[in-house]
């Protein structure tokens, strides 16, 4: 059974503020909604939570001055921020303070939606110890075989459908190498991929790796990823 999640939302507009509290009720079990920065920082020191999400446009107080605050009581609080601004500023700022995503309102519903699901699945993997479809690649790096996730220090990567079937295929098959046939037809349904698709494919997913030598490339052997459980 997962673990319950909880969230802390900061919203001044108290339509939008009750609307997304219904939204996201489907993806946590216990929900503080505030209007204020104030009253935000207030429950922030009694209780704990797994997210905080906040706009920045709040009275008397901006959002980000919050997260700051949030931030010097526990460095490591996920954050996520919200905004009807798109200044380069806000979102830069964001950036500065370590913050998961920048969400612009009105919303992309499939884009909440999808930002809801990454950051739940994270959650829920830092309160749940790995169970056997977890495989360990390499120091703070590893894959999920029943997610087809990919995690690096702790943070879930972005992956393509192809990077997934890609990844996985290599780490159902660690430290042996996969044919490049093997791979076009699994990948591309398909035996006549050019060779530069793939490996510019295979570089993307080096690169969300992230260690050397993660996956070898032999002539006439195929590619190869190299685990090294840490």
């Amino acid at each position: 059974m997962s673990e319950s999640l909880s969230l802390l939302l900061v919203e001044d507009d108290l339509s939008l503020n009750e609307e997304l509290g219904i939204f996201l009720s489907d993806f946590f079990d216990k929900i503080d909604s505030v209007d204020s920065a104030e009253e935000a920082y207030e429950k922030y020191l009694t209780s704990t939570y797994d997210l905080v999400i906040t706009d920045i446009q709040l009275p008397h107080q901006n959002g980000l001055s919050l997260v700051e605050k949030i931030r010097k009581k526990n460095p490591s609080q996920m954050v996520i921020v919200i905004s009807a601004y798109k200044e380069v500023d806000y979102f830069l700022k964001s950036i500065d303070l370590g913050i998961y995503s920048f969400l612009t309102k009105p919303f992309d519903s499939q884009l909440l939606i999808n930002t809801m699901i990454k950051v739940t699945n994270q959650l829920h993997h830092k309160h749940t110890p790995l169970e056997s479809s977890m495989v360990s690649l390499h120091d703070g790096v590893s894959f999920d075989l029943k997610a087809k996730s990919l995690f690096v220090n702790g943070v879930l990567k972005e992956l393509t459908e192809k990077e997934e079937c890609l990844l996985f295929l290599l780490v159902k098959n660690a430290n042996t190498f996969v044919r490049n046939e093997q791979l076009s037809q699994a990948i591309w349904q398909s035996d006549e991929i050019n060779n530069s698709t793939l490996r510019a494919l295979v570089k993307r997913v080096r690169d969300k790796l992230g260690y050397d030598e993660c996956i070898i490339n032999l002539k006439n052997r195929g590619y190869k990823l190299t685990a090294h459980p840490s």
